[in-house]
């Protein structure tokens, strides 16, 4: 699509706008999981069932680092997660939006 400066412009502060109605977000995927606890006495250690968990992983200086999240945050954390997404691809389009600027060259 070639679009000329003023409508690149416009677009340029629609993404802006769509970037600032994003609510907190948090970088890394949503992992759910299942563990042992730490009561040596709980059915997890032996045949029951383990206890679902949730971690929010990613890479820290090339490794990959898991944050536990606690179960009264998980849905706030899925939420943030989604809105890292989006936040994602808003700077992807934005990034694209000012690489046509730059290819105007005027």
């Amino acid at each position: 699509m070639n679009l000329n400066r003023q409508q690149l412009r416009t677009r340029h502060h629609e993404l802006i706008k769509e970037m600032r109605r994003i609510g907190p977000w948090i970088e890394g995927t949503v992992v759910s999981t299942e563990r042992i606890c730490g009561t040596s006495s709980c059915g997890c250690h032996g045949n029951e069932p383990k206890h679902p968990a949730m971690f929010i992983t990613g890479t820290n200086l090339g490794k990959t680092v898991c944050l536990y999240v606690p179960r009264k945050l998980e849905s706030q954390v899925r939420e943030w997660a989604k809105n890292y997404k989006l936040l994602k691809g808003l700077i992807r389009a934005l990034s694209e939006v000012q690489k046509q600027i730059v290819r105007l060259r005027d």
